[in-house]
């Protein structure tokens, strides 16, 4: 039996932990329905919850419960939360399972399945094989495929379709004897035989799995009699079919939580909306993050007509702006929003502020990030975390006040970057937690580890000691010549407040104050909070800003239709849902007329137009 959650036992937490649950979130505690959960909700505070309160009850001793999430962070988050708990640090075991759906299918359906095959799997890794195909591409191939804008190199993968495995060729619908097919089809069986898979691959040994072995669905169902899936709204159609053939089952328990607002990670052959998206569901519509003003700005871009509220007491009215502008005035925008946030923005606010926009990467002919911040590269974002040296690994990792578990797991990222140039095979964080735990001197490579992290990482001396001291511990001396570029001192770069220095800034000074802006992609900053955030406008075959523009300004409420106006809504939903105070909104003057102004000032938006000083 699942342990019930009563109103006195969330009573006690809310004594115990100084937190607040409303009757919408003790319902959703103590029932298991699916949940839609609104933008600053605490969906994970939820979370975490009531698996502490089931935890404290929880008698199994084989048979747990498992939660799910889509992304690393997430899965982190509650983590966390649970470890600051006496009863929560019990879910962190066997048998129960908090992990990432990819790391759920990985262990309990794709591996499995591969052993059972004989299929040898040395790495799973998108980047590493979408350069390993760049690597390996003919000229012909090359040139072929760049005449094919829909076909990509990260579509030479495996599906298991119709009870048989296949090898998608980009670029072709069937076989063919052009030399640009036989290079790809060559390409694909080098990398099977290397062991080599995208993550999407594995989802596709998971589907055979079940497949071809029932019981394996028996063996979960009798492990996990309940599941937990958190940001259910971004499963692609593949990992919603798996999670439906396991858990949806008379007698199991299954809740599923999310935002299909914000659903927006979908893509390509991952297009389709899955069962969670579909639903009419119980919502919980109350935000701690922002301020009444933007909650009801933000409504009208709700797919789901969700009309969210702040529990925010006090409603500080905000100037929030649309600015207009052409192709002279456009890089000036990011400017004119720094006064903005300098003359309204608490003093005291530490969350960031950022602009943010749709498209990215340069195309021809096309609206990006780009057009109002020359300088943005995707690859230079804060959260791309991937330095050139292992000190640099240290130096983050001393960032955290103590030796604790994420900053361990920051070391075993630069510990496994040295196994990968030292040419050992690709190994995941955790299973190489778990191999240095069977070393004899475990002891001393985590003594050397603390040893490093308390140094003085200024000193060039220091570190050559230290770091030749940790390889010898790891028995990585004899690959010290391969190492030696990446295990060099280098000295810290300047940063700001002791973080990590976005590449993609935008800085300016305003009446004394230092306002930073940080440019990234709407996609990279779901989840987040904002002090404040600008919604840059791009195109995408259309312009999503002017598309949206009369839901944004209160004019239209209809559900939008066709194949893009729904994934712009979406889109501009999840970047006007960031900011606690103050919204700001980019387009262009051809595409808002003075009608529209007129409205949109009507309806709560300041017009700025920044053509008139052209």
């Amino acid at each position: 039996m699942i342990p019930s959650i009563t109103d006195i036992h969330i009573e006690d937490l809310q004594a115990k932990t100084g937190l607040i649950f409303d009757q919408e979130r003790r319902k959703a505690i103590k029932e298991f329905n699916d949940i839609q959960a609104c933008p600053g909700s605490g969906k994970t505070t939820l979370i975490s919850a009531k698996l502490m309160l089931l935890a404290k009850s929880w008698k199994k001793s084989t048979s747990g419960i498992c939660v799910l999430s889509h992304t690393n962070v997430a899965k982190n988050e509650i983590i966390s939360r649970l470890e600051s708990d006496g009863y929560g640090r019990r879910l962190l075991s066997y048998p129960h399972f908090i992990g990432t759906i990819q790391e759920f299918a990985n262990r309990f359906l794709a591996l499995p399945f591969c052993r059972s095959k004989g299929i040898e799997i040395k790495r799973i890794d998108d980047d590493f094989c979408l350069k390993y195909i760049d690597s390996k591409l003919s000229w012909k191939a090359r040139k072929y495929l760049d005449g094919k804008p829909k076909a990509s190199i990260a579509n030479l993968q495996v599906r298991y379709i119709d009870g048989e495995f296949e090898k998608i060729i980009p670029g072709f619908i069937k076989t063919s004897t052009s030399d640009s097919y036989v290079n790809l089809l060559s390409i694909k069986e080098e990398m099977l035989n290397e062991g080599l898979f995208f993550y999407r691959e594995m989802f596709e040994y998971s589907k055979a799995y079940l497949d071809i072995n029932p019981n394996a669905i028996k063996a979960i169902r009798s492990r996990f009699p309940l599941a937990l899936i958190d940001e259910m709204q971004d499963t692609s159609l593949v990992q919603d079919e798996i999670i439906n053939a396991i858990f949806c089952y008379e007698g199991g328990l299954l809740q599923r939580l999310g935002d299909a607002d914000q659903s927006i990670f979908s893509g390509g052959d991952e297009d389709s909306s899955n069962s969670y998206n579909d639903l009419q569901l119980q919502v919980i519509n109350t935000s701690h993050r922002f301020n009444p003003s933007v909650a009801v700005l933000a409504s009208r871009l709700s797919s789901n007509k969700v009309i969210l509220n702040s529990t925010q007491l006090v409603n500080n009215y905000q100037p929030h702006t649309i600015y207009i502008v052409d192709e002279l005035s456009r890089p000036r925008v990011l400017s004119a929003f720094a006064k903005l946030c300098a003359n309204n923005l608490p003093l005291d606010e530490r969350n960031p502020i950022k602009a943010v926009g749709g498209i990215g990467k340069t195309k021809p002919e096309g609206l990006t990030i780009k057009h109002y911040f020359s300088n943005f590269e995707k690859s230079n974002s804060s959260k791309s975390f991937k330095p050139d040296k292992m000190i640099e690994y240290f130096r983050e990792a001393q960032k955290a006040t103590t030796c604790n578990a994420d900053s361990y797991k920051i070391i075993l990222e630069g510990i496994r970057r040295l196994l990968d140039i030292a040419d050992y095979e690709y190994i995941s964080i955790s299973q190489l937690k778990a191999m240095l735990k069977e070393f004899p001197n475990y002891n001393e490579i985590n003594q050397n580890i603390i040893g490093i992290q308390r140094s003085d990482l200024t000193c060039s001396n220091d570190w050559r000691n230290n770091i030749k001291n940790l390889l010898t511990a790891l028995g990585l001396l004899d690959s010290y010549d391969v190492l030696t570029d990446f295990i060099s001192y280098a000295a810290p770069c300047a940063v700001a407040d002791d973080e990590f220095v976005s590449a993609n800034m935008y800085t300016e000074e305003v009446d004394g104050r230092n306002i930073c802006i940080e440019v990234d992609t709407i996609h990279s900053v779901k989840g987040e909070t904002h002090a404040a955030t600008l919604i840059l406008e791009t195109k995408f075959y259309e312009y999503d800003v002017e598309q949206m523009l009369d839901y944004i300004i209160g004019t239209k409420k209809t559900k939008p239709k066709g194949v893009r106006k729904p994934k712009f809504m979406k889109q501009l939903y999840v970047a006007m849902t960031r900011p606690k105070h103050l919204v700001g909104l980019v387009i262009d003057k051809s595409r808002i007329p003075e009608a529209k102004r007129e409205i949109a000032i009507a309806s709560g938006w300041n017009i700025i137009d920044l053509t008139a000083d052209n």
